[in-house]
């Protein structure tokens, strides 16, 4: 892909979640990668959309079998591109289970966790709204469509 045609401002956040364990693969990052854990980060094409960016990405680059992504869509300014936005995607498999090799396709360092867990073990997640998001999300608080996660 041509770098000409990416949106330097956007990325798109997919988290990839098991809906039966509530759980949500994750990839560690940093300079302490055993307790700190990111979403991948997609740049998005001019014109393209949050939901086109991660399906693009999952199927075509990391291989992921069909997928469905929720309607629930969490967006946060970009800490480190002032006039960038970061819209978080909740992603599940269409067949309802994952292949037992799907962490590999993101990372091969990547690991499934609950919210909880995350919490237990004093997790760093970025981005760090994550978790209440993802709790809002398994109880159905949040409302379906783009919601602001900034604070």
């Amino acid at each position: 892909m041509n770098d000409a045609h990416l949106d330097a401002y956007d990325v798109a956040r997919p988290v990839v979640i098991d809906s039966s364990k509530r759980m949500l693969l994750l990839i560690p990052y940093g300079p302490d990668e055993e307790n700190c854990w990111t979403l991948p980060t997609v740049p998005m094409c001019s014109g393209e959309t949050s939901r086109r960016a991660a399906t693009r990405h999952l199927r075509k680059v990391a291989h992921l079998p069909p997928l469905r992504i929720s309607p629930l869509i969490g967006r946060l300014a970009r800490r480190d591109v002032p006039q960038g936005f970061q819209y978080v995607l909740v992603v599940r498999s269409a067949a309802e289970t994952w292949p037992p090799s799907v962490h590999f396709a993101l990372a091969p360092e990547a690991c499934w966790w609950t919210t909880a867990e995350l919490r237990s073990v004093g997790a760093v997640v970025d981005p760090a709204e994550l978790l209440d998001f993802m709790d809002g999300y398994w109880e159905g608080w949040l409302p379906d469509g783009e919601i602001s996660l900034d604070e």
